[in-house]
């Protein structure tokens, strides 16, 4: 939406007669219109992930239906015409800090690039399967999307006495999975309810990590593009502005976009590798819930 200021309130702002100002947008909403800038792909079919500290997972569809733990719809939030899914953890890169900084073996010179490094070649299928007996949930500060549940907690499954690097490289990857899965888990309920995606655009802290967006893919089964751009939240107000002042529409400034990305798509070899560890993933899901209802029933 575009309003014009008048007399009274250009004034106020300090602005000639008659400027058009764009609406404001919240953050992840604008940086969801600048990866589907960036990527000019069909909009309902991007599933857009703002990482961060937490995550925010964005989807958008010209059909209304509920989706239990998933908030909205909201009705052109991003878009005129599309209703806007916002699910979410709310702790992502938090939490990945959280685990990798307590481990024993984290020292001063310890960096998420040093951490890849270390593990080897991350084109290699194998690197991933190393935590076949080692699983991380990693709500470590509730669940938003899509159980909506303040309370649930962490657990990682197949710790022993181990504190090398090695075990710290290991349990880093786990953790990284344990996301990449989480975010499957959001991806799957609206699936149920009749959102299709062919595509995941990104922006953030988390797809600056070449690990983490290998994973993605592979654990989803759906191809990550990441824009190479920054500022991506500030980007989408610059978007508005120009719908603005060149009174043109959202829609014919997406058209016009397409920026330099890197591609990540699953691989095939890793297939019935994350089925299963989707699978567990689910289990520990489903039986935190059991253990707070028998710790907490009367």
């Amino acid at each position: 939406a575009v309003v014009s200021t008048q007399s009274t309130g250009a004034e106020e702002l300090g602005l000639a007669p008659n400027t058009p100002v764009a609406v404001s947008m919240i953050d992840a909403h604008a940086g969801t219109l600048t990866l589907l800038h960036h990527v000019a792909r069909a909009t309902s079919q991007t599933l857009c992930i703002i990482s961060g500290t937490s995550t925010c997972i964005m989807a958008l569809s010209a059909q209304r239906t509920f989706v239990p733990g998933v908030w909205g719809p909201y009705e052109g939030a991003v878009l005129p015409g599309l209703w806007l899914y916002e699910g979410g953890q709310t702790a992502a890169g938090s939490a990945l800090d959280h685990i990798v900084q307590t481990h024993p073996a984290h020292g001063p010179n310890t960096t998420y690039s040093k951490l890849n490094t270390d593990l080897g070649d991350l084109t290699n299928p194998a690197l991933q399967t190393r935590t076949r007996d080692l699983h991380v949930l990693p709500d470590l500060h509730g669940n938003r999307s899509p159980l909506a549940l303040p309370w649930f907690r962490g657990v990682v499954s197949g710790l022993n006495l181990d504190s090398s690097y090695i075990n710290l490289l290991n349990i880093y990857l786990a953790t990284i999975q344990g996301l990449a899965l989480g975010v499957r888990l959001v991806m799957e309920k609206l699936h149920e309810h009749g959102l299709e995606f062919t595509n995941i655009a990104i922006c953030g802290g988390l797809a600056k990590n070449p690990l983490y967006l290998r994973v993605l893919a592979s654990a989803t089964k759906t191809t990550v593009t990441v824009p190479h751009a920054e500022n991506m939240m500030c980007a989408g107000s610059a978007l508005l502005a120009q719908c603005a002042a060149e009174s043109c529409t959202l829609r014919e400034i997406l058209e016009s976009g397409q920026a330099d990305m890197s591609v990540f798509s699953p691989d095939v070899e890793l297939v019935e590798f994350y089925e299963k560890k989707y699978n567990v993933y689910c289990r520990m899901v489903t039986e935190q819930v059991q253990y707070r209802k028998i710790m907490h029933s009367e």
